[in-house]
C-alpha cells in the first residue's frame, strides 16, 4: 500500500505541472466557461484509460521501443498543439450567439468539440506515452497482477482528472473577473502562443 501512496504523491506533482493540457483547460474555460473546461478534462480522463488499456496489452513499450512508432505520435502530438495554437491566435471569441437556439447549439458544439481536443491531445502525447511506460513499472511490486497495474494505470488518471477539475474550477472564475474583451483576447491570444510553443518544443524534444 506504501507505493501506492507514493506514486499518488508523485502523480500530484506530474499533474500539476502546467503544459498542454492546463492550456486547453484554460482556453475552453475562458471561452465557453465551466461545464466546457470539464469536459475537455473528461476528454483527457478517457483518452488516459485508453491508454491504460493501451499499457495492460504491452502497447505503449512497443510504442518506447520502436523510434519510428514513438516519432509518429509525437510529431502527431506537435502538429496538434500547433494547429490549435494557430487557430486560436487567428480565430475571433467576441461574436455573441443571436439567438437562443443559436447560443444552445454552440454550447452543444462547442462542448462536443472540446471533449475532442482533450481525447485527441492526450492520445498524441508522448510524455503520457514515457509515464506508463516507464514510470508506472517501477512502483509495481515482484511478482505483480494484471489488477496491479491497472489499479495504478486508473489511478493515474484520476488523479490527473482532478487536478485538471481544479484548473477547470479556477480558470472559469478567471473568465468573469476578465469583464473586458480586449483582455480577455489577450489572454487567448497568449493560450494560442503557449499552445505553438509547446507544440514545437515537443518536436524538437529528444527523449
Amino acid at each position: 500500500m506504501s507505493h501506492l501512496w507514493s506514486f499518488i504523491a508523485l502523480v500530484a506533482v506530474l499533474v500539476a505541472i502546467p503544459g498542454p493540457a492546463v492550456t486547453l483547460i484554460m482556453k475552453n474555460a475562458v471561452i465557453r466557461g465551466s461545464r466546457v473546461a470539464f469536459l475537455t478534462a473528461a476528454g483527457i480522463l478517457v483518452a488516459d484509460l485508453v491508454w491504460v488499456l493501451a499499457s495492460l496489452v504491452g502497447l505503449t513499450a512497443v510504442l518506447v521501443a520502436s523510434e519510428p512508432a514513438f516519432l509518429a505520435v509525437k510529431l502527431l502530438g506537435a502538429a496538434y498543439l500547433a494547429y490549435l495554437g494557430v487557430r486560436l491566435l487567428l480565430s475571433r471569441h467576441d461574436t455573441p450567439a443571436t439567438t437562443p437556439d443559436a447560443a444552445i447549439a454552440s454550447a452543444a458544439t462547442g462542448g462536443i468539440k472540446a471533449f475532442r481536443e482533450g481525447v485527441i491531445c492526450d492520445l498524441s502525447n508522448p510524455k503520457t506515452v514515457l509515464v506508463f511506460a516507464s514510470v508506472i513499472p517501477q512502483f509495481l511490486p515482484a511478482g505483480h497482477t494484471f489488477a496491479d497495474a491497472a489499479i495504478l494505470g486508473v489511478t493515474f488518471a484520476l488523479v490527473g482528472f482532478t487536478s485538471l477539475a481544479v484548473y477547470a474550477l479556477v480558470f472559469s472564475h478567471v473568465r468573469y473577473a476578465l469583464n473586458r474583451p480586449r483582455l480577455r483576447k489577450m489572454l487567448l491570444r497568449a493560450s494560442g502562443g503557449i499552445l505553438i510553443a509547446f507544440g514545437v518544443g515537443l518536436a524538437v524534444e529528444s527523449r
